[in-house]
């Protein structure tokens, strides 16, 4: 048995106690979080600092500062029962790039479970490029990686295919504070491999290298689902496809120590993901229905949440284009008898009911006008506004279906004021699986995906 297996085996067994104890506490926390010392030691750091379940290390981006290791002296609370997940008390944290994020959990006297994330933030150096804006900048995408020092420019109605070209000028920058730009502002790509550089001087005198590339329309990477694996602090170590950007920034399953719902499959002399629904054994909690998924974004198992899946699937990645179209290859077949998982007391039992199963897939562009974290469970909040949407159903009633085809999903618009700051897509091998309703044996297999400009 795996190690993360024991680990969620052990905090629903604590659960299972939990529930006749009532004078243990349900309290855990970090007392404290302290840097003892970190590797490289040239590394500049300000005070760590928490905020709920984040534990936040400000450092200043240098250019040999990955991999950043550093050894932390934490204490928590005295009701506090064991510490489990990518973290163990005592060991060094290795951060290999700014993105690198250290999930782990503390487990409370009574089996309640905090969730803890640990993540870098970057600090300004003096010499940081914060905007850029061009002769017809409105109408492009520009990404800017403090960490790396890299601007990334894409147009959704140019390329560099056939001989084109794309010219920058009139460009000026939004830099630190009393910090000048050296370097040309008009900047000439003939193609993708074709990179600029300006530097910024910060007031004292530090020099800061920044690049500057032209891009090809934004396709979310692995989107063929050809990458799979194993990776520490995302879905608890078990196999799940490679998000490549790192968590929360590019594809992912709700695959867990319990269930693997999605995996990949042989097709077209390559890989295809498939969702398959499956009966999940809850242990103490009885059995629920769980459809197989595959979403931009990611996935945190909390069993204090069973009664609402969706609220453990954090959909939607960072994007601020506007495709027109989804288009994908894919195929569904529906499993022979719909059931519903219902809570009777403490448990669940499963039932069956009437109906015929079928897959959904959708796309929303978002625009979330938050400072703090950004979180979409695919409900209404005042943060995060639909600016465009496209969905599908695959009926399980049509035997068609169960050939691979090519789909395309229109996008429409109900928002042209705003600019999108976030892409959701969502591909189900049942419909209503977040309400633990579907049929045992759906499969939805996809592959190709691919964004319409």
């Amino acid at each position: 048995m795996k190690k993360y297996n024991w680990i969620f085996l052990s905090v629903f067994v604590s659960f299972l106690s939990c529930e006749k104890v009532k004078d243990l506490s349900d309290e855990a926390s970090v007392e404290k979080f302290e840097i003892v010392n970190y590797t490289p030691e040239t590394a500049v750091l300000d005070a760590v600092y928490m905020d709920g379940g984040d534990i936040i290390i400000p450092v200043q981006p240098q250019s040999d500062l990955f991999p950043f290791t550093l050894h932390p002296e934490m204490t928590v609370s005295s009701t506090t029962h064991k510490v489990l997940g990518n973290y163990t008390l005592g060991e060094d944290i290795v951060f290999s790039s700014g993105e690198s994020v250290v999930d782990f959990y503390l487990i409370a006297e009574s089996g309640f479970v905090h969730p803890y994330k640990i993540s870098l933030y970057p600090l300004e150096t003096g010499a940081d490029i914060k905007g850029l804006v061009f002769d017809g900048s409105n109408k492009t995408t520009i990404t800017i990686d403090p960490w790396e020092a890299k601007i990334y420019i894409s147009d959704p109605n140019r390329t560099l295919d056939d001989g084109e070209t794309y010219i920058i000028k009139n460009a000026s920058f939004t830099v630190s504070e009393n910090a000048n730009v050296e370097g040309d502002m008009e900047f000439e790509f003939t193609d993708y491999n074709d990179v600029w550089s300006v530097t910024v001087v910060s007031s004292d005198g530090k020099r800061r290298d920044w690049k500057i590339q032209f891009t090809e329309l934004i396709q979310i990477p692995n989107s063929n689902f050809e990458l799979w694996g194993e990776f520490a602090g995302i879905n608890n170590g078990v196999t799940t496809v490679d998000p490549v950007l790192g968590k929360g920034k590019g594809w992912a399953t709700a695959n867990n120590s319990f269930v693997l719902g999605t995996l990949p499959v042989t097709h077209n002399n390559g890989k295809a993901a498939q969702m398959t629904t499956k009966v999940q054994n809850a242990l103490v909690f009885g059995e629920v229905i769980a459809a197989g998924s595959l979403y931009t974004g990611y996935f945190d198992l909390n069993i204090n949440a069973l009664g609402d899946s969706r609220s453990m699937t954090y959909f939607g990645i960072p994007y601020t284009l506007r495709p027109k179209a989804m288009e994908f290859d894919a195929r569904y077949e529906a499993g022979a008898q719909m059931q519903q998982a219902v809570k009777e007391g403490l448990k669940w039992a499963i039932k069956d009911v009437e109906g015929v199963d079928s897959g959904h897939a959708w796309i929303e562009l978002l625009h979330y006008s938050g400072n703090d974290k950004f979180e979409y469970h695919a409900r209404p909040t005042e943060k995060v506004v639909v600016l465009g949407r496209g969905e599908m159903i695959f009926d399980g009633k049509m035997s068609s279906l169960k050939n691979w085809s090519h789909y395309s999903i229109p996008i429409e618009y109900t928002n042209e004021d705003l600019l999108p700051t976030h892409v959701a897509i969502v591909f189900s091998s049942s419909k209503n699986g977040d309400q633990y309703l579907g049929a045992p044996g759906s499969i939805m297999e996809v592959d190709n995906v691919e964004l319409i400009y």
